[in-house]
């Protein structure tokens, strides 16, 4: 008995596999010609109804590939534009620390000047109580009388306590208040 050959081992091997072999050298030999035929075959899939689900054209992934370089693009015009605005505000801040600078030096000589001076006022304040609690009471609280209140209460407030007392019993008891009440007051 002869055995049959099989439809299907034969139907592989001189049908299938001569059309693979045909078709694997065939994309080789256009790939070297620079025709790209799975792109193509993807687009013309992409055409046909039920594989058009599964195969996504090259033109939409340009198209998508296109639209996220404008989006990439506007995001980075607007983070220049936020760069910018951000180097602009931070030059301003410096601007307002050069003139805090400026100002806090200006007060510091200002505060020198007013410290220089008081110092000044102290020494010549003590150079005068001095004169006047070396003076005979009766004619310092003459002097004192004749003097604006307020700079005779600053005097009498440098001078030891035994001096004020002193030249206050000397002078007009309505004075002698009034200077009182102004040396309590500080």
């Amino acid at each position: 008995m002869e055995k049959k050959p099989n439809k299907a081992l034969w139907f592989l091997l001189v049908i299938v596999i001569p059309l693979l072999f045909a078709a694997s050298l065939s994309v080789i030999i256009f790939s070297l010609m620079g025709v790209n035929l799975i792109e193509k075959g993807k687009n013309y899939a992409a055409n046909v109804p039920v594989i058009s689900e599964w195969v996504e054209p090259t033109d939409v992934k340009k198209r998508s590939t296109e639209e996220m370089m404008l989006t990439l693009e506007s995001q980075v015009k607007t983070l220049q534009a936020e760069n910018e605005k951000a180097e602009a505000e931070v030059l301003q801040q410096e601007e307002v620390i050069k003139q805090q600078q400026s100002d806090i030096a200006r007060l510091k000589n200002q505060l020198q000047d007013k410290e220089s001076e008081q110092a000044d006022q102290k020494s010549s304040l003590d150079r005068l109580s001095e004169v006047y609690s070396t003076m005979p009471a009766g004619n310092a609280a003459q002097i004192f009388e004749t003097m604006d209140q307020s700079e005779a209460a600053i005097i009498l407030t440098n001078l030891e306590t035994d001096a004020q007392a002193a030249i206050l019993a000397e002078m007009d008891p309505a004075t002698a208040a009034e200077l009182t009440k102004l040396l309590t007051n500080g």
